[in-house]
């Protein structure tokens, strides 16, 4: 069975992209328009992972990483971060997630290289 990734993002661009991706490397991806979609999504089903946008209209990615870190249920998901913030920030976004307590597995700039995003999947899940 594949592992799934529930991926949450706002960009409709990047969601089927990463979505495609994702999928060509044998993941089933769960893809949610933002954090409350996603909320519904995790009220069913349980991911191996979560691919989570941080800018969101709505609840931020920040916000919903630390609810998912507060759930019982859901608390030993990894979370990996993707943002166009990290791309000139990445020092500041770890050390915010670091002083945040968020649970974060890794942060990953969208203009990552499609390689990365797949490798750091893998890497992420290999560790859980």
């Amino acid at each position: 069975m594949a592992q799934r990734i529930l991926l949450v993002d706002d960009d409709e661009g990047f969601l089927l992209a990463a979505g495609r991706l994702l999928e060509a490397a044998g993941y089933e991806v769960i893809p949610a328009p933002g954090a409350a979609e996603a909320r519904t999504h995790l009220e069913s089903e349980l991911p191996d992972l979560i691919l989570l946008d941080v800018i969101m209209p709505g609840k931020d990615g920040f916000a919903f990483a630390d609810e998912v870190a507060k759930d019982e249920r859901l608390a030993d998901i990894p979370i990996v971060l993707v943002t166009a913030v990290a791309e000139s920030s990445g020092q500041m976004m770890h050390a915010f997630e670091r002083d945040m307590g968020l649970p974060a597995a890794d942060i990953l700039p969208k203009s990552a290289a499609h390689e990365r995003l797949v490798e750091t999947v893998h890497a992420v899940l290999r560790r859980r």
